[in-house]
């Protein structure tokens, strides 16, 4: 099963203990993460502010209990879980302060808190989600997609530390790919335009092969991602 998962999922999943209590993945979209993380843990749960993600997530993994919510306010009752995840989720959401602190509530005492996010790296203007905020902010353009109403945020190392400040206390940090991550979803967006979306999933298990290869090696300062793992303080 691990097998399975990207440069993300597995760097996230490697960096769980196992035989830890219960983990909650915030942002978790459609579930397709959580599965996975049951082989090291007893309990997940997933939240995400996608009603329709939602009910697919509850559909296809019933074992799982998935939520409406965002990460700004937790529908959990306070120190809840062992282990809070956030892939790719604090550059949407509303407020980065707000959503920190609740995971921090809804944390155990010396609960760990995993984060994966765009870095400020050396290709991080080749970013597709910007493309499209870019687009709607021209032609005044209203989107109704949780997490895509503001620009798709990058981060130094320097600024999730300031964010953590007073909260988590950083064990691990990962930076990893350069040119070729953003290459490829740049690549797999063009593709999509011109010979349709079927064709792209096609083939997209191949192109992933390329972002898994970039994701696996660390560029530091210049890199495109960056993974940090904290502990509640």
């Amino acid at each position: 099963m691990k097998d399975l998962l990207d440069g993300r999922g597995r760097l996230i999943f490697d960096w769980i203990p196992y035989n830890i209590g219960s983990i909650l993945d915030v942002g978790c979209a459609s579930g397709y993460y959580p599965p996975h993380y049951l082989k090291k843990c007893k309990r997940v749960f997933g939240v995400d502010p996608n009603e329709r993600l939602v009910r697919e997530a509850n559909m296809n993994y019933p074992t799982i209990d998935f939520k409406v919510g965002t990460a700004e306010n937790l529908p959990f009752k306070d120190k809840t879980f062992d282990l809070v995840i956030m892939g790719d989720v604090l550059e949407h959401v509303e407020n980065e302060d707000k959503s920190l602190s609740e995971i921090h509530r809804v944390l155990k005492e010396d609960g760990l808190l995993i984060v994966t996010a765009p870095h400020k790296g050396l290709f991080s203007f080749m970013d597709i989600d910007n493309y499209s905020w870019y687009y709607r902010k021209l032609f005044g353009i209203k989107t109704e997609k949780p997490g895509y109403q503001n620009r798709h945020r990058h981060y130094a190392l320097k600024d999730l530390e300031k964010l953590f400040q007073n909260k988590f206390e950083i064990l691990s940090c990962y930076r990893s790919s350069l040119f070729l991550l953003p290459f490829v979803l740049n690549l797999r967006l063009l593709i999509r335009h011109i010979f349709g979306e079927k064709f792209e999933m096609k083939i997209k298990p191949y192109l992933n092969k390329i972002m898994d290869f970039d994701f696996s090696i660390s560029y530091g300062r210049l890199s495109y991602c960056v993974g940090i793992k904290a502990r509640k303080i």
